[in-house]
């Protein structure tokens, strides 16, 4: 008894898509192979006469369904294999695009994917510029090999890398509003204080990284392109000073900053740095946040260096200890400066120095509570750093640095701050209040492990262009940034 067999049917879409990788073959050549089940779906069936096309320089070519074979003399025809024990695709079809003609006048060298649109009687495929390549392109491009895209910036970071040779080009800063703010707008003060200190600056976006138009941002960068992206997203939410309950609390209420790391990824894909420079509290380097943004990034083509930084291991003044991310898409060495022994000698020198200025806060409630409770830090003649100073100073908390001799405590004066910092006194904070300063001072980088990180980053940043024995230039900035973005949105 036989079975007659039912035909499968598929209804077929207006337009199908995928990727492919680019083949490499024998002699440095390359070939495009599609075995797809979508091709006899859009007219493509075995022995049908094709011919291809070359949409121009670098931007694709396309395959044709030939139903008019006195107007096309150079066909080829779809290709199949028969596969018997294989349900899937048991007859396969394919395209073979094998014309080295062909494909470099069409896919550019080092393209490693290409975009296949299936539409009736037509395959379109558009090469896939990586992200990799389109960072490299950019550093290519930049007028200035050590040039800088700042994000979340008050200006203390930008002083360690402008004495370090780096120019800013550009800084994205909008102070997050907190509770404790009442009804007052501080969105300005950080990018004030950044503008203060920083000359040189051609773009200033003052606009809260959650909703900016990364778009705009490319078109700027198309302008003004830049070697370093170098951002801090915001640590109050990583910190071990803030608790569970309050770090839930702030995701309830979307008061929490965690989802800074998305925006970050959003500005690196659309901006293709050549490096990037992550700057945190070393428990964000634990949180499921930094995790997608690492794996993100290394999807992009971008290798990842991580450092958890001491700064007295850098000839720092403070025990402050942050997280350094480093991801870079060129291809020339890095290493981490190497860290130095920690001073045993006491700082009390240079305390004694700003002590006149600093005024007796014995007093304080607050303080005397924190002394009570074991959380107040003092610095004492025997102290070899300073504590960690934190965003909260100013507001004289329990868990408040002050120093501390023959039993009563002085407060710090900025002054003090921002030596112990390594900040240089000329960084100027007239602009926005005594709290906001202060603030400012407590979250910034400790300047000598910055520092140190800073000329790592150089010395990768200079050995890729030495490299290349050519020094950057604007020719043609525009198109070929323009031109990494459209190879990479073509149709799709």
């Amino acid at each position: 008894m036989s079975h007659q067999l039912t035909p499968l049917t598929f209804h077929a879409p207006e337009k199908l898509t995928k990727q492919l990788s680019i083949k490499q073959i024998s002699g440095g050549k390359r070939k495009v192979v599609i075995s797809t089940n979508w091709l006899p779906l859009v007219g493509f069936e075995k022995g049908d006469p094709t011919i291809e096309r070359t949409l121009g320089e670098g931007k694709g070519f396309v395959i044709e369904r030939v139903r008019n074979l006195f107007d096309n003399p150079k066909i080829k025809k779809v290709y199949s294999r028969e596969y018997k024990s294989r349900k899937n695709n048991p007859i396969e079809t394919l395209l073979d695009i094998s014309s080295q003609k062909l494909l470099d006048m069409s896919i550019p060298v080092g393209c490693e994917r290409v975009h296949v649109t299936f539409k009736r009687d037509i395959v379109t495929v558009v090469p896939i510029t990586s992200g990799q390549y389109k960072a490299i392109q950019n550093a290519k491009s930049a007028q200035e090999r050590l040039s800088v895209f700042a994000g979340m910036t008050s200006g203390v970071d930008l002083q360690s890398l402008q004495s370090n040779g780096f120019t800013v080009s550009s800084i994205l800063e909008w102070r997050c509003p907190e509770k404790r703010d009442g009804v007052k707008d501080l969105s300005e003060t950080g990018a004030l204080a950044a503008i203060a200190n920083t000359a040189g600056v051609k773009n200033l976006y003052n606009e809260n990284i959650f909703e900016v138009d990364v778009h705009r941002l490319a078109e700027d960068a198309a302008k003004s392109p830049f070697t370093l992206f170098h951002a801090s997203p915001q640590c109050d939410d990583h910190s071990s000073l803030k608790t569970k309950k309050s770090k839930a609390g702030a995701v309830s209420d979307l008061s929490t900053t965690i989802d800074m790391a998305y925006d970050v990824i959003r500005i690196c894909e659309e901006l293709n740095p050549p490096t990037i420079l992550l700057e945190n509290v070393p428990n964000w380097l634990k949180s499921d946040v930094y995790t997608m943004l690492s794996v993100k990034l290394r999807r992009f083509g971008y290798k990842e260096h991580v450092l958890v930084g001491d700064a007295r291991d850098y000839g720092g003044l403070t025990s402050r200890k942050r997280a350094y991310s480093f991801f870079t898409a060129l291809p020339s060495h890095f290493a981490w400066e190497a860290p130095q022994s920690i001073s045993t000698t006491s700082i009390w020198t240079l305390i004694d120095k700003h002590l006149p200025e600093c005024r007796d806060v014995t007093h304080s409630k607050s303080l005397q509570d924190g002394i009570t409770t074991g959380r107040l830090r003092p610095i004492t003649p025997e102290s070899n750093c300073a504590p960690t100073l934190l965003k909260s100073q100013e507001r004289m908390a329990k868990d408040s640095v002050v120093i501390k001799k023959d039993g009563r405590l002085y407060w710090p004066t900025e002054k003090l701050l921002k030596e112990l910092m390594g900040i240089e006194q000329s960084f100027d904070l007239r602009c926005v209040t005594k709290a906001i300063a202060s603030e400012i001072i407590g979250q910034s980088v400790d300047i000598p492990l910055h520092d140190a990180v800073v000329r790592s980053a150089k010395r990768h940043i200079n050995a890729f262009f030495d490299s290349l024995a050519i020094k950057p230039t604007m020719v043609n900035t525009v198109s070929s940034y323009e031109q990494n973005r459209s190879a990479a949105n073509v149709i799709y």
